[in-house]
């Protein structure tokens, strides 16, 4: 039996219970993120250090760059070394009270 005007025959049209576009729109594919994004992302998530028998809470670039610190005051001339490049790279004004000891190349190869 075939259809009149809007009735396609029963054969043309969709089942009980499926869609008319079982596919659907395809997906999109994911948009690439800059290393410079996920960077500042993890950099910036916060973590819970333990320190001197209390817990802080601080991002995690300046829970490494604290780790830096300590490691360059225990003499490693490599964490020495980053550190002074660090300072070199990211002057800062000193906050009010605060002392700045201005150190030479020489000073650090020590």
């Amino acid at each position: 039996m075939s259809g009149g005007y809007r009735k396609p025959p029963k054969r043309g049209q969709f089942k009980k219970g499926k869609s008319g576009n079982p596919n659907g729109r395809p997906k999109q594919a994911a948009q690439p993120v800059s290393v410079s994004y996920l960077f500042r992302k993890v950099a910036n998530e916060k973590v819970l250090i333990e320190s001197g028998g209390g817990k802080m809470v601080m991002t995690r670039l300046e829970a490494i760059l604290r780790q830096i610190q300590i490691l360059a005051l225990n003499s490693d001339p490599s964490a020495e070394r980053l550190l002074h490049k660090m300072r070199k790279q990211f002057p800062e004004k000193a906050a009010p009270g605060e002392i700045i000891a201005v150190m030479s190349d020489t000073d650090m190869k020590l």
